[in-house]
C-alpha cells in the first residue's frame, strides 16, 4: 500500500509504536505508547514546537522522544529536524539511546509494515536515499571523524555526551582538527534537535546554547531546538518555559501507573568511620548489605567513585556472582562483559532465574541504562542522582513486596566531599529527619524507612532544600558575541582562543578527560618507533579510557596520592609538577615498567587527529589529548581503569569497530586476546571455552606467526586462505574476534577479488637500510574502499581505490551535480542551490598548476605534460607520508601552499565571464573554504618559484599571489549574511560533496 492511499495522522502513532518495538508472539498485547507519549506528539503538532522541558520520571520511556521526533519529521515536515541529538553527561556503559535507535532504523529500513511503510516512504521522498535513517553514536577518541554523516541531507539520531555535543556545536569539538570543526558544528548546529537528558547535570550547557543561538540571525531559518529532559520536578525558573509532564491519565494507565507507584523502601544506615577509616568501613558495610540481600535475586550496589566499586567487587567476587560496571572502561571492554551478562540484567529479563548476581556500578548506571535489579545498596549522594539510582529498582512494578534499598553514609563524610561537596552532607541530614537510622549491626532500627517509588519521589523532591538537589553551585560565564566570534574562526585558530568547558559546565569544573589507548608491540626500549607500530591500526574510540588529565600524569609518574576518579565531572584538585620519580622504590615495588626519558620522565605517544603523532613526556599531557601506552605500563582490566594494577593490559585494537573496515594483527598478542576473550566475569565459568578448544586456538595462532615469518610470499592473501577459515572455527560462536575473521573473509562465494588484503609491517631505515619489523609483522585489512582524506594537499588528492586516476572535469561535475542536489534536499533558495554548486564546479581549478600535476602523478613532470587533461585525482595512497613527500618535492610544488587559493582567483574570471545570478564573494569563500581553511586566511605562503597557469577561455595567470588578503572581512560579512551556523552548512555541503565524489571516484549517483 502507498502512502497516499493510508496518509499518515496522529492516530497511527500507537501503531507505529508497535511496528517498531513490538512483541511479535501471537497472543501478546500490542505495544502502545504510554499517556504522556501520545500527549507529547499532539503537544507538538498543536503548538507547532517542542517542549522547552519533558519532565518525566525514570522508568517512563523518555527514550521514546527518538520516537516521536521521527514520527514528527514523516507527518510534519515543517517541524522536523533532519538531525537528533540525544544528550548525556557521561559516557554510557549500556546505550538504550542508541540501541533504541537502532531499532527504529531497522525497522524503517525493512519497512514490512503499514505504518513502518508510510512513515519510511515520507523520510525519503525529502531525502532521495536509499538510507531511511543514519545512527551513529560519539565515543571520543579518534574514530569520530568528519565523515560520520555523508550528506546533511540525511535523518539521523546521534547519541553522545554533552561535551561531544556542546564543543562541536561551539566550533570547538574536543578531538577535533581546526580542518574538520566546521563540518561538525554545521551538522549539529544547524536544522537538529538537541534533546538533554539528565537535566540537572546540564544547567550550564542548557544556558549557553541558548545564549549562542540568540546571538545568531538565523537567515537560513535552521534554528536548533533544545529540548531538557528530567526525572525530577523543576524548579522555579524552568516553570517559566513550556514543559510537558505526565498526566492523569498516565497515572491510570495499566502499566504506567505500576511504575509510577512500583513499591520500593528506602533505609538509612550510617556507617562510623573516620577520614582515615572510610577508605576500609565503607566498601566493607556494602559489600556485607549486598551478601544481605543476595537472597532477592539480582543486586545493585552503587558507589561514588571508581575506588571504592573496585573494593566492593573485590570483597564479594569469591562469594558470589559479580560484575562492576564504570564509565572508565573501555568501549570493547564493556561490551565483551556485557555479551553473556546482560541478559541477567537487563528490564524484562527471565524474573525467574534463581541465581543471585551482585551489579557493583559508579554513576554510569544513572542515566541511559536499561537495568532492572530486584535489591539496592547505594552510597549517599544528592537527590537527582539517588533518584536515578533508585529508578533501577522494581524498574516494571512487578514486585509484590516492597523491593528493598539501603542508603549508606561514613559518619566521617563533610561538605569537603571529593565528588558532591555539601550536598552529599545536606542530603542525608535532611533524609535522616525524615526516616529513623539504623546501623549494620541494627538494620531493624531503620524501620521501614521511606516510600522510593517515583510518585514518592516527586512528591519528597518537591519539599527537598535546595542544598540537596544541586552536588556543585557552579558560576557560569556569559556568552558575548565576540568569544563567539573567535571561536567561528577555526582556520587559524586565534590566538588566545576562549576556552569553551567553562561555558559547558560553568565554574569550577574539570578540563576534558585525555583517552588512554594501550598497545602491544611498542618497544620500551625505541619510543621513535612506537608511531610506526601505531599507524598500522589507528587508535580507535573503542579501545580508549576517558580519563581526568590530573589522574593520568599521577599514575604516569606512578604516584600513591591519586585523587578520586568517578563517573561525572568533579572539579580539578590542584595539578602540580608530580616531584621526580624514586626509580629505585618502584623498582623494589615491583611496579609496571615505563619508558622515560632523560629527566626519567615517563613517556607516552600523543595521537592528533591529522594523522601524526609525537612522543611526549607526561607533564605534557594536556586535557583532551589522545596518548597511546605500551601494553607493559598497566593500568588498566578487564573492568576499565585501574591505576594500581601492574599487569600488561589485554591490547583490544583488533576488535574495535572501524570505519573503512575491521583489522586483524598477526601476532603474539592474539593469545592474549583470545584468553581475555573467555571468561567476561570473575565468579563464572567459561561457558564456551574447553581445553580441546583452547589447544585448537594456540594451534591455529602458532600457525600464522609461523606463516608470516616462513612463507616465502606472506604478502599475498592467497597465503591465509585456509588459516583464517580455520581459526574462526576454533572460537565459539558469537566470539568477537570470531566476529572479525568473519568480516575479513567476506562471503565466500564472491571470489572475484580477494576478501582483504595485506601490508607487511617491515620498515627499512632510508640511511642505513637496517631492516626492523614490529611484533606483529602483517596487517590484514578489510578490501574496501577507504574514505577520502581532504586534510592534506595530497590526501585531497586522492581516490579510493589503487593506481586510478579522475579527471579535473570529471570531478567537478560529480562535486557541483552532488552539492546541487543536497543543497535542494535541505531546502535552500534558488540562489544558495547556484552558489554551491558554481564551488563545486570550480572547487578544485588549481590543481591546473603543472606542478600539482606532476606531483599527482609521483612528481614526473614528463608524464604530468603529457598527459591529455589535467587530474584531480591520483590513486596512491596518502597514509604513505614518505612516497607523499617525494613526490611533492620532484614536483617542485611549495610545501605549505594551497591549491584553493589559485582555484578561488580562477573561479573569479568564470564568474565574471558567466554573469550568474549569484552571489560571488560567497562562491570564492566556499571554494577557498574547501578543505576547512580560509576561515578566516590561507596559511600565507610565497611562491618561490611562480609559474604560468593556463585554463581555457581565459588569461593566462601566475601563482605569484597565493593568499587573498581580502579574505577576512569576506568571512565576517558572510556570517553576518548567512549567520554563523548557515555559512558552515553551506561549506559542508560543498566540503562532504567533495569527499564523497572523491571515495567513490567521482560518481555522482547515492
Amino acid at each position: 500500500m502507498t502512502r497516499n492511499e493510508h496518509p499518515l495522522t496522529c492516530h497511527d502513532f500507537a501503531g507505529f509504536v508497535n511496528e517498531v518495538h513490538g512483541d511479535t508472539i501471537p497472543g501478546r498485547p500490542p505495544r502502545e505508547p504510554f499517556p504522556w507519549q501520545q500527549g507529547l506528539l499532539d503537544r507538538i503538532l498543536t503548538d507547532n514546537r517542542w517542549p522547552d522541558i519533558i519532565d518525566v520520571p525514570t522508568g517512563l520511556g523518555k527514550t521514546s522522544v527518538l520516537d516521536v521526533a521521527v514520527f514528527v519529521a514523516a507527518l510534519r515536515p515543517d517541524l522536523a529536524k533532519r538531525r537528533l541529538f540525544f544528550v548525556v553527561d557521561r559516557r554510557l556503559v549500556i546505550d538504550e539511546a542508541h540501541e533504541h535507535a537502532t531499532t527504529l532504523r531497522r525497522a524503517l529500513q525493512a519497512a514490512t509494515t503499514r505504518i513502518c511503510a508510510a512513515v519510511a516512504t515520507a523520510l525519503r521522498s525529502k531525502t532521495d536515499d536509499s538510507d531511511v535513517l543514519t545512527v551513529t553514536r560519539m565515543r571520543g577518541g579518534t574514530t569520530w571523524d568528519r565523515t560520520w554523516l555523508d550528506s546533511p541531507h540525511r535523518f539521523a539520531i546521534i547519541t553522545g555526551t554533552l561535551d561531544q555535543v556542546g564543543s562541536r556545536l561551539l566550533f570547538r569539538g574536543y578531538g577535533v582538527t581546526e580542518h574538520a570543526r566546521s563540518i561538525d558544528a554545521a551538522l549539529v548546529g544547524a536544522d537538529s534537535l538537541i534533546v538533554v537528558d539528565d537535566a540537572h547535570h546540564a544547567e550550564a550547557f542548557r544556558t549557553t546554547v541558548n545564549t549562542a543561538l540568540s546571538l545568531d540571525r538565523w537567515p537560513l531559518g535552521m534554528k536548533p531546538v533544545l529540548v531538557t529532559m528530567s526525572a525530577m520536578p523543576p524548579d522555579g525558573a524552568s516553570r517559566q518555559l513550556a514543559m510537558h509532564s505526565i498526566g492523569d491519565l498516565d497515572r491510570e494507565h495499566p502499566v504506567a501507573g505500576s511504575r509510577l507507584t512500583a513499591r520500593k523502601r528506602l533505609r538509612l544506615v550510617e556507617v562510623p568511620t573516620t577520614a582515615t577509616t572510610a577508605a576500609v568501613g565503607m566498601p566493607q558495610a556494602l559489600a556485607e548489605l549486598a551478601l544481605h540481600l543476595t537472597g532477592h535475586g539480582v543486586v545493585a550496589v552503587v558507589a561514588n567513585t571508581i575506588s571504592r566499586a573496585r573494593a566492593v567487587a573485590e570483597l564479594l567476587t569469591p562469594t558470589v556472582d559479580t560484575i562492576l560496571l564504570t564509565g572508565r572502561s573501555r568501549g570493547v571492554d564493556q561490551e565483551i562483559l556485557l555479551a553473556d551478562s546482560y541478559d541477567r540484567i537487563r528490564t524484562g529479563r527471565d524474573y525467574d532465574d534463581p541465581r543471585p548476581l551482585v551489579i557493583v556500578a559508579t554513576q554510569t548506571i544513572e542515566v541511559g541504562a536499561n537495568i532492572d535489579v530486584d535489591a539496592l545498596v547505594t552510597e549517599s549522594a544528592p537527590l537527582p542522582a539517588l533518584i536515578q539510582r533508585l529508578g533501577r529498582l522494581n524498574r516494571l512494578g512487578r514486585r509484590q513486596a516492597p523491593a528493598p534499598a539501603y542508603l549508606v553514609h561514613d559518619s566521617s563524610a563533610d561538605d569537603s566531599d571529593p565528588v558532591y561537596g555539601p550536598a552529599r552532607a545536606a542530603i542525608w541530614q535532611w533524609l535522616t529527619a525524615q526516616a529513623p537510622v539504623g546501623t549494620l549491626q541494627d538494620l531493624d532500627a531503620a524501620a521501614n524507612g521511606l516510600s522510593a517509588s517515583p510518585a514518592a519521589l516527586r512528591r519528597l523532591a518537591a519539599t527537598a532544600p535546595a542544598a540537596a538537589r544541586n552536588a556543585r553551585p557552579t558560576y557560569v560565564p556569559v556568552l558575548a558575541a565576540p568569544t563567539l566570534d573567535a571561536w567561528t574562526r577555526t582556520s587559524p585558530t586565534p590566538h588566545p582562543d576562549p576556552p569553551v568547558t567553562p561555558y559547558l559546565h560553568g565554574l569550577p569544573d574539570e578540563a576534558p578527560p585525555v583517552a588512554v589507548a594501550w598497545r602491544a608491540g611498542l618497544p620500551l626500549h625505541a619510543p621513535d618507533r612506537w608511531a610506526t607500530v601505531v599507524d598500522f591500526a589507528p587508535v580507535t574510540s573503542e579501545e580508549t579510557i576517558d580519563v581526568p588529565a590530573r589522574e593520568v600524569r599521577r599514575w604516569l609518574h606512578q604516584h600513591d596520592d591519586a585523587q578520586p576518579v568517578a563517573d561525572i565531572t568533579i572539579p580539578d584538585a590542584p595539578d602540580d609538577e608530580p616531584p621526580p620519580p624514586d626509580l629505585n622504590r618502584q623498582h623494589e615495588s615491583g611496579r609496571a615498567p615505563r619508558c622515560r626519558d632523560g629527566r626519567h620522565r615517563p613517556q607516552v605517544l600523543r595521537h592528533r587527529r591529522d594523522g601524526r603523532s609525537e612522543i611526549i613526556n607526561a607533564l605534557r599531557v594536556q586535557p583532551g589529548d589522545t596518548i597511546i601506552v605500551p601494553i607493559e605500563y598497566g593500568g588498566c582490566d578487564r573492568f576499565g581503569w585501574h591505576p594500581d594494577s601492574a599487569t600488561p593490559v589485554v591490547d583490544v585494537a583488533d576488535l574495535a569497530a572501524r570505519t573503512r573496515g575491521p583489522i586483524l594483527r598477526i601476532g603474539p598478542h592474539l593469545q592474549q586476546l583470545v584468553t581475555h576473550l573467555a571468561v567476561p566475569f570473575p565468579g563464572t565459568r567459561d561457558p564456551h571455552g574447553t581445553t580441546d578448544h583452547t589447544d585448537r586456538q594456540q594451534d591455529v595462532i602458532d600457525e600464522l606467526l609461523r606463516l608470516t615469518r616462513e612463507h616465502p610470499k606472506p604478502e599475498q592473501p592467497h597465503a591465509y586462505a585456509d588459516l583464517l577459515p580455520a581459526l574462526l572455527a576454533a572460537l565459539p560462536t558469537g566470539n568477537p574476534l570470531g566476529q572479525v575473521v568473519q568480516s575479513l573473509l567476506g562471503n565466500p562465494l564472491n571470489r572475484r577479488r580477494p576478501p582483504f588484503t595485506v601490508t607487511p609491517t617491515r620498515q627499512i631505515h632510508p640511511r642505513t637500510g637496517a631492516t626492523w619489523t614490529p611484533e606483529f609483522p602483517i596487517v590484514l585489512s578489510a578490501a574496501r574502499p577507504r574514505y577520502a582524506d581532504d586534510a592534506s594537499e595530497y590526501g585531497s588528492s586522492s581516490t579510493a581505490h589503487p593506481h586510478s586516476h579522475v579527471g579535473l572535469d570529471a570531478h567537478h561535475h560529480a562535486v557541483a551535480a552532488r552539492a546541487a542536489r543536497t543543497a535542494h534536499a535541505v531546502g535552500l533558495d534558488r540562489r544558495l542551490v547556484a552558489a554551491v554548486e558554481a564551488a563545486g564546479r570550480w572547487h578544485d581549478e588549481g590543481k591546473r598548476d603543472i606542478r600539482f600535476q606532476a606531483m599527482l602523478l609521483g612528481g614526473n613532470r614528463a608524464v604530468a605534460d603529457l598527459a591529455p587533461a589535467p587530474f584531480a585525482k591520483c590513486g596512491i595512497n596518502p597514509a604513505n607520508h614518505t612516497q607523499a613527500r617525494r613526490a611533492r618535492e620532484a614536483a617542485a610544488y611549495p610545501l605549505m601552499m594551497r591549491h584553493e587559493a589559485l582555484s578561488a582567483r580562477i573561479a573569479e574570471f568564470h564568474l565574471a565571464d558567466q554573469q550568474l545570478d549569484i552571489d560571488v564573494e560567497l562562491v570564492l569563500h566556499l571554494i577557498a573554504s574547501h578543505h576547512g581553511r580560509s576561515r578566516s586566511l590561507l596559511p600565507p605562503v610565497t611562491d618561490p618559484d611562480p609559474v604560468e597557469v593556463t585554463v581555457p577561455g581565459h588569461p593566462t595567470l601566475t601563482t605569484e599571489v597565493t593568499v587573498d588578503w581580502r579574505s577576512p572581512a569576506r568571512f565576517h560579512r558572510l556570517n553576518h549574511t548567512y549567520g554563523r551556523w548557515g555559512l558552515a552548512l553551506l561549506e559542508t555541503i560543498v566540503r562532504l560533496a567533495d569527499i564523497w565524489c572523491s571515495t567513490h571516484d567521482g560518481e555522482p549517483q547515492a
